[in-house]
This record gives C-alpha cells, structure tokens and sequence, in this order.
C-alpha cells in the first residue's frame, strides 16, 4: 500500500524564540519617578503629621476655653446668691465681674496648649446678657440694662499666636509648604438659665421644696423694695425689716448682716385661728401635725396632693383659693429649725377669708426664700424669712435637689436661677 507522500511546511510558518533586547537607559528612567515619589510621600506624611497637632492643639485650646468658662460663670452664680437683694434683684457689681473673670483666668492657665500654658487675656473675658443662650441665632452679648438686669452669660476665646506666650503653633514640617507656624484659637460661652419661673412639687426625684405658709403679697413687696432695716406700714399694719441673721453656705443661718432684709412670717396680716400656714387643696382639708412637720421639711409630693397642678398655676391675673390649716404649734418647731438657712419656695396671697381651718388664702404667686429664725412658743411666735437666689438642683436637704422650670424673658426674676451650661 503507497501511503501519502509528506509534504514540508513552508519556514514561513515555524515559530522563532523571540529576542528581548534589554536597554539601560530604561532602567534608569524609573529612578527620578521613585525620587519624586520620595519626596512627595514625605511631603504628604508631613503634613498629616502637622494638621494632626493643630487638631490637637485646638482640642486643648477648647477644653481650655470650656473649663474657663464654666469656672467663669459658677463665680457668677455664687456671687449672685451672696449679694445683697435690691429691689427685688441680686446686687451684680463691677468687682464682682471683676473676680468671674480672674476666676476664668485661673482655670484657663490650668491648660496647656502644646506644652504651653494658657495665656488667656482679661479681654478675652467677654461678660453680658443673653435672654435665651440657648437660641443659637444669635451670639449678641447685650451690654444694656446692667446692673438693675444682671448678666448671666460669659464668652472665652482662648488663642495661641504672636500676642500670647508661647507664641504660634510651630509646625514640624510646615516650611516645606510655605508655612512653618500656625495660629490657635478656641472658643466657649457658658450661661445661666434666667427668666420666668415655674415652680414644682415634688416629682421625678427632685423637690419643689414649697412650704406649706402663705405670706402677704402687699408685704413681700415691701420688703424687697426697702432700701434699710426700719418700719413700714403695709396695708394699715406696721412691718418691722431688720438686718441681723446670714444664711450660710453650709445651710444654716448666724448672727451678722448679709445686706438682705428680713421681716416675721407672722403674725401680721392672718386671720383668728391661723397662722398663716396652708393646705395644698382647693378644699377643706384637717392636716395632722406630723403631716404639716413632713410638709415643712420635705414639701408636698405632686401626686399625692391632686389640688397641686391649679394651685402652681396662680398668680396676680389668676388667684387661686387655698385651705388653711390652724396647726402651728411648737411641736413643728424643730421642722422648722431643721431647714434653717435652706432655700425654699413661699407662696404669696393677696387676701384672706374665713378662720381657722375654714380660711382660705387667695394665692397671687411664689417666691424663694431663706428661713433665718423661728420661735414658735408662746404668744409671740414667728418664722422670719428673707429674700434668696435658688439655683435649679441645688441641695436643700441631705438628698434633695430643688426643681423649677425657666421660661426665658428679657426681664428675668434674678431670684430663681435656671441650669447653666455651656450654651455655644
């Protein structure tokens, strides 16, 4: 059998090894790429390592302008509780102001900025008043009113530059990209809450810390409107203010001048058989003693006096009639002496009917006050109270936080201050 002749591809269809020619002039080409890239790596680690310690930097700028802030306006609050009541309102003076923003220079210098204590002038201490902080649409510090409307917001700025020790942030490698230092600057307005308050019983854990007395609006008024220690007569019946007790900051009282008037609860302005002490109800109600003694020291529990809500609700437009109660004997003495020299809050009434159990107080509103004396044996008792400023969850009792709310006005009650925060 013949079998196929084989045939031969042409050479045109075999495969050859390709050559590869290696040029060194291509492998030095790649060296200038790697050297920009060097560079430019490093210049980019540079500058995240700058920008890290300006964040840092500001960061403690702000915790700086933050704590002066608020140590700023504690001095504030404190020296409102501690000033003599003029007209009705806290005394603010230029040396108080003088001595929150000292106290916001010393805990600003506390910080550090980079190593660098805080240099903060006395002209970045700005002082004002604001009648809401917390409306953000505005940062105007207002100068006018003071000092018959105290202020109740202060503003930090804390910076690190050419005009303060330390000078300018020196950055690490910021030359490289024109700009070897930086500037710092931080910050912070802290405020007190103050305006319209609405007062509380006791609920949700905290006190309202009502007293269960009632106090003749005529007198109150004058009262805060006395200039001096004297006689006045008021509606016909002569009220004596003194001078001569201090409530402290322990919460007790003492013998000495505070520049806060006070005047005897009773027994001016009652009616036969009372003594001006009240039932939180809008009808007849016997209280027993022990429940007039817990009244007194801790004030009425919102839930368990169902009357409560109206009776917050009254004031000179609304007065709302409340039960007397003819208990004030001197076995709720030491109830009484048990809050010495503690905030709390007296209700005021414009008339009275009826006696004995069978009185009512017409209730017109409720105002914070100091118990300063007591003596209730005898013919001639008496509870004598002055003016205070109550700050909101402040302690009037081993455990017990006192709680109002603030509607913020342009003409605040300086004598119920709201929570302070930092507000910007």
């Amino acid at each position: 059998m013949a079998f196929p002749k084989c045939v031969r591809k042409s050479s045109k269809y075999r495969s050859h090894p390709m050559i590869i020619h290696s040029s060194p002039h291509r492998r030095g080409a790649i060296i200038p790429l790697v050297a920009i890239l060097t560079v430019f790596l490093l210049g980019m680690a540079a500058f995240a390592l700058d920008i890290g310690f300006i964040q840092v930097a500001r960061s403690e700028a702000q915790n700086a302008s933050d704590s002066a802030a608020l140590a700023g306006l504690s001095k504030m609050i404190e020296l409102l509780q501690k000033a003599p009541i003029i007209n009705g309102t806290p005394s603010q003076t230029l040396a108080d102001l003088d001595l929150a923003k000292a106290e916001a220079i010393l805990f600003s210098g506390k910080n550090k900025i980079a190593g660098t204590s805080v240099d903060l002038l006395t002209s970045e201490v700005e002082i004002g008043f604001m009648t809401d902080p917390a409306n953000l649409s505005s940062d105007v510090l207002d100068l006018s009113g003071w000092p018959a409307r105290p202020y109740n917001t202060i503003r930090i700025t804390v910076n690190r530059d050419s005009a303060h020790t330390g000078g300018p942030l020196s950055l690490f490698l910021g030359g490289l990209f024109g700009k070897s230092t930086a500037n710092i600057q931080a910050t912070a307005t802290a405020a007190m809450k103050t305006g319209i308050p609405q007062v509380s019983g006791n609920q949700n854990g905290f006190f309202g810390g009502l007293l269960p007395f009632a106090f003749p609006v005529n007198q109150w008024n004058a009262l805060l409107a006395a200039q001096n220690p004297g006689d006045v007569v008021v509606d016909g019946t002569t009220v004596t203010l003194s001078d001569d007790l201090t409530s402290t900051t322990s919460g007790s009282a003492q013998v000495g001048a505070d520049g806060k008037l006070e005047a005897k609860m009773f027994p001016s302005g009652t009616t036969s058989g009372n003594y001006g002490t009240i039932n939180f109800t809008l009808t007849k109600f016997n209280n027993s003693t022990s429940t007039l003694e817990d009244l007194i020291v801790n004030g009425p529990e919102q839930s368990q006096w169902t009357d409560l809500p109206t009776i917050l609700g009254a004031n000179m437009n609304n007065p709302v009639p409340v039960n007397g109660d003819p208990g004030l004997s001197a076995g709720v003495e030491s109830a009484v002496q048990s809050i010495l020299g503690k905030p709390r809050v007296l209700p005021l009434y414009n008339s009275v009917s009826g006696s004995g159990n069978n009185s009512y107080y017409s209730i017109v509103g409720f105002v914070s006050v100091t118990i300063v004396d007591v003596n209730l044996s005898g013919n001639n008792k008496y509870i004598k109270i002055q003016p205070s400023v109550i700050k909101q969850k402040e302690l009037i009792g081993a455990n017990q936080r006192i709680n109002f709310s603030i509607t913020p006005s342009a003409t605040p009650n300086f004598l119920f201050i709201g929570g302070n925060a930092l507000v910007r």
